[in-house]
Formats: structure tokens, sequence, C-alpha cells
């Protein structure tokens, strides 16, 4: 992007941020101003998978929905961005990358939207990667080799998080989603890198095999540049269950301590807190699932969200129930599975409407109804 360009954006950033709220961590909860805040909301995850953003795409679809969803009663949208790097970011033919996109618009892009959810109320978590499907292999190839990663750290995530930095409606950052379906399953003498047990509760599906130490650096190069460019952001990863989330349990192995992450990458690379997605399997959750269990029943030292479940997928409960529990039992938000409401264990945008309007007015175990700006 043209530099000047890119100062504009800052500067603009800056004087309509400069004293606005940010969603921050306090202990175990959430805050945002003075406020323990609970994060009531959904998954867009995407209207165009991976076209959402950059090289002239971005129609304002998304911005419409985002409306729909804080008329409803929610303020978080949980928002895949650059996905699997098929449109963005740029890569050349050597596979590094030059650039957050081929035509410039990317940073303007995820500003609009941004501004768009402030006049909306809601928070957006920008979900940069998936790691339950790699299919594009630049994108693989940039996890594994550390020069191609830096190119793009230096070449987009570092202008990006510039570009956002301090915006009131960014709640926060996730590296990837559901690192993993593409982990390669086997033992180390690092309890970091073992992932036994998240093979055996169905890791790896995609076939992609990353090896987790080369995932732990990816997270925490890219947090130490968000930390470094947007020092008031907040980061995680969505988990694709506690099976990688938590020590509690003898069959569980938390991948994303701060001891694991910092030792990969260095130091600033540790979450601020942690998600987990949980969806039934016929019929039932599965061992140590979060609807079964409290929040607390994790041993975790920090917030803790659950980022995807649905009714659909819910083991007889209804989205309103399952919104309800997750509130009462010390989470600190939930994000219904999803908007575009396509595929296997989605609800309805009728349903997760009617859901979101659960705990509007509950303020107990946290605010729902909050401004945000």
């Amino acid at each position: 992007m043209n530099q000047m360009l890119l100062q504009a954006i800052f500067f603009l950033g800056l004087l309509s941020t400069s004293f606005a709220a940010r969603l921050a961590v306090s202990g175990t909860s959430l805050t945002y101003g003075n406020d323990q805040v609970y994060l009531n909301g959904v998954n867009i995850a995407w209207n165009s998978y991976g076209y959402d953003f950059g090289n002239g795409n971005y129609d304002g679809s998304i911005e419409n929905w985002m409306s729909d969803i804080g008329s409803a009663g929610g303020n978080t949208v949980r928002m895949w961005v650059q996905v699997e790097g098929e449109s963005t970011p740029s890569f050349d033919n050597r596979g590094m990358v030059t650039a957050c996109d081929n035509t410039g618009d990317f940073l303007t892009d995820v500003v609009t939207f941004l501004d768009a959810a402030q006049e909306s109320g809601v928070l957006v978590i920008f979900t940069v990667w998936n790691g339950a499907v790699m299919s594009n292999q630049p994108y693989i190839d940039m996890i594994l080799d550390d020069d191609k990663l830096q190119s793009y750290l230096d070449n987009c995530l570092t202008d990006w998080a510039k570009a956002v930095a301090d915006h009131p409606a960014l709640g926060a950052w996730e590296a990837m989603n559901e690192p993993a379906g593409s982990v390669h399953v086997s033992s180390d003498a690092n309890h970091c890198y073992d992932t036994t047990n998240v093979g055996k509760q169905g890791g790896g599906w995609s076939g992609a095999n990353i090896p987790m130490e080369r995932f732990l650096i990816l997270f925490g190069k890219m947090n130490q540049v968000i930390r470094a460019n947007d020092p008031s952001g907040i980061v995680t990863i969505g988990a694709y269950s506690q099976f990688s989330t938590t020590d509690a349990f003898s069959d569980t192995t938390n991948h994303y301590t701060d001891e694991c992450l910092n030792g990969a990458a260095g130091s600033g690379s540790e979450l601020d807190f942690y998600q987990v997605h949980t969806y039934d399997w016929q019929g039932s959750w599965p061992p140590h699932g979060p609807f079964t269990l409290q929040a607390s029943d994790f041993e975790l030292d920090k917030p803790f969200l659950i980022g995807e479940y649905s009714g659909d997928c819910g083991a007889g409960n209804t989205l309103s129930e399952l919104n309800t529990y997750a509130y009462e039992n010390g989470y600190v938000g939930g994000l219904s599975w999803h908007w575009a409401a396509t595929g296997d264990c989605s609800d309805t945008r009728a349903v997760q409407r009617q859901a979101l309007g659960t705990l509007v007015d509950r303020t107990d175990n946290g605010v729902v109804d909050f401004i945000v700006g």
C-alpha cells in the first residue's frame, strides 16, 4: 500500500479512537470501559469464504448482517479474514508475501468494517487464518518457512495492525481457527509439541501435517507483531475443543499456555484469553465439554470464551438454553455458529436472532448491552 495512504489511515484512526474504550482482560473476566462485559454474539464467519476483504471484493454486504446482529441484541461477531490465503495476502512466485492484497484495498476495507461495527454497537474478533482446512500451498509454506513467515509479518500484518490500532470496535485478534485440524499427530519429549491427546480426539483431519511447534511459532510471532503495533489489542486462538486447551484432565493438553507459546516464539507470544469450540457427537457432548462444566473446572488462568457452538448440534438444547448456560457458568462469552447459515451444525438466522435477545438485559455475570465507542 502507498505509504502516505497508510499514514493517513493510521492518523485518522488515532484522531477518532484516542480516547475510546477497548476490550480488555481483568483476571478471568473481560472488561470494556469501566464494565465487566459478556460477549453475546455470533460467528459471521464469512460471506465469501476468504474473499470478503481486499482486491476489490468488499461490497458492504456483511455490514448489513452486522447491523441485523446488533439490532437483535448481539454485541460481538467473529469474522474470518485471510482464511487459507487464496485471495489475501499477496504471494509472489517464490511464496513470499509482498502485501496484504494486490489492489491496496485491504487495509481500507478492514477499517471500514470496524467503523460499521462500531455504528452497529458490535465488537469484532478478527480470525486471521483457518487451520481446519489447508488446501493452499503458499499458505502452508508460509507457516513452515521462517523467511516466508517473516515476509507476512513485515509486509502485511504490521500494516494491518497499525491501520486498526486502538479502534474501539476491534475486540480481539485470533491468529487461527482450529489449528488442531491441520496439526501433525505425534509424540514429543516436549509436552507443548506432543499432540497425542489431540490425535486421539480427531485432530489432524485436514492431512496438512503441520508440526505443533511451527503453529506455536506462527501464533507467537503474530502476537508479538500485534502487540508492537496495536498495544491495547488482545489475542486468542480458536481451539477446536477442550482437548487442546486445558491441562485439567488426564486426556487433555493445553498447547497454548504462556510456557508453550513463549518457549516456541519468544517473550510476548502469550494469549490474553482462551477460546474453545464445541458441538455434540451423535447427540451427546464430548467428555469435559464446556456445556457440561463450569469455566473454573478447566483450571485456566485467563478468561474463557466459547467461540463456536449451535443448537443444531447442541445435545438436545436450544440455542437460547446454551446461551444462558454459558452466561451463568463463568464463561466470558458465547458465539453461535453461524450467520451465513450454511452447512452442518448451523442454526438458522431466525434462531440466532431470537437467541441473541435472551441475555440482553443481564448484568449479573457481565454487562451484555454496552456502548461500543
